[in-house]
């Protein structure tokens, strides 16, 4: 297909054309036209709005609001830096990827783990090597308490993928979302030690069930106060503050009273305090470097796509459920092959 333009060329006398040569008028080239250049898939932080404005270490690669879930969804398929350079490993186009698959890819694989288990009819089978000869040695409880267990975990990734993935939605939706992801950290936090409390009072079924409905009874409270939005008002500050207390200490009041009563040893075997341990520190060290905004807040713009506390705290939060589920299958042996199941 031919496009024709019009050239308009001015023909000059023999005295001009000898002083100077003839001028060509062209027609507007693209680079010449006032053309809007293309929208930035991402933004800057002086670009957000004020509601969006949480953390200003991080000073790229926030999304775009898409007022759509389909658009919110797309977003986990790019696979471009900020100049376009394809990278064959990293969905870093911004920084939310890694919050989002971090969290998604671990909701994932603890339903592997769940469904393997059940596949094989053997409690934790994924993790003991001779499950042919520990077959039927688990009993109701132990796999009760291990499915509830993993169902929190999978609870709390799976609502910290959504909410990451919705960001980028709108306002109202990133405010709800961040009620669910919330509910998932602290349905988490409700569950998460039942397997503990369960071996720690093994032979003591009525110490285990009470503290087991102590942590339900806390853990429902604080579900509540964090998802409801009466409470979720400044005014209830302090009584969102104290709830969060008394979860804690119905966390502490049944280790204490296990090597209180059984000494530490015998409680470091029952219930392997040592990789409790382990998890309560992965824990600290990625909530300290969240409330911090370490290292970003030293280093503003360096870790934008990776390496921000935000990100190392899932990171962190992921290495406490493997350490916790390593807890879980050495009190295991300890009951089940150690003792034979006798108290």
């Amino acid at each position: 297909m031919y496009v024709l333009y019009r050239v308009n060329i001015f023909v000059p006398s023999l005295d001009q054309l000898m002083r100077s040569p003839p001028t060509i008028s062209l027609p507007p080239t693209a680079t010449t036209m006032n053309v809007a250049p293309p929208l930035k898939q991402t933004l800057d932080w002086s670009e957000l709005e004020l509601w969006q404005r949480d953390n200003p270490g991080i000073q790229t690669g926030y999304r775009r609001l898409t007022y759509s879930w389909v658009a919110c969804l797309k977003t986990l398929t790019w696979w471009h830096n900020e100049t376009g350079r394809q990278s064959l490993f990293i969905l870093l186009k911004l920084r939310n990827q890694v919050n989002i698959w971090s969290h998604l890819l671990g909701a994932l694989g603890l339903i592997v783990v769940l469904l393997f288990s059940l596949y094989n009819g053997n409690y934790l089978s994924f993790a003991l090597p001779d499950t042919d000869s520990l077959a039927g040695i688990s009993t109701q409880g132990d796999e009760t308490i291990f499915t509830v267990f993993l169902a929190g975990a999978f609870i709390c990734f799976s609502c910290s993928a959504v909410f990451h993935s919705a960001l980028c939605h709108s306002e109202p939706i990133a405010k709800y979302m961040n009620r669910v992801d919330y509910f998932g950290i602290l349905a988490l936090g409700t569950v998460n030690y039942f397997p503990t409390f369960h071996y720690a009072f093994f032979c003591e079924p009525g110490l285990r069930n009470l503290y087991i409905a102590l942590m339900t009874a806390s853990g429902s409270t604080g579900i509540y106060l964090a998802c409801s939005p009466t409470y979720a008002s400044p005014e209830y500050r302090r009584m969102r503050t104290y709830t969060f207390f008394a979860c804690g200490g119905v966390v502490l009041v049944p280790f204490v009273h296990a090597i209180c009563r059984k000494g530490y040893q015998q409680a470091d075997q029952a219930i392997s305090f040592r990789w409790i341990v382990v998890e309560a520190m992965f824990y600290v060290i990625g909530a300290l470097l969240y409330s911090e905004r370490f290292p970003e807040s030293r280093w503003p713009g360096r870790f934008d796509l990776i390496g921000s506390s935000h990100q190392v705290f899932h990171i962190c939060s992921l290495l406490a459920v493997l350490a916790h589920c390593q807890s879980i299958v050495t009190s295991f042996r300890y009951w089940h092959v150690v003792r034979g199941g006798i108290c």
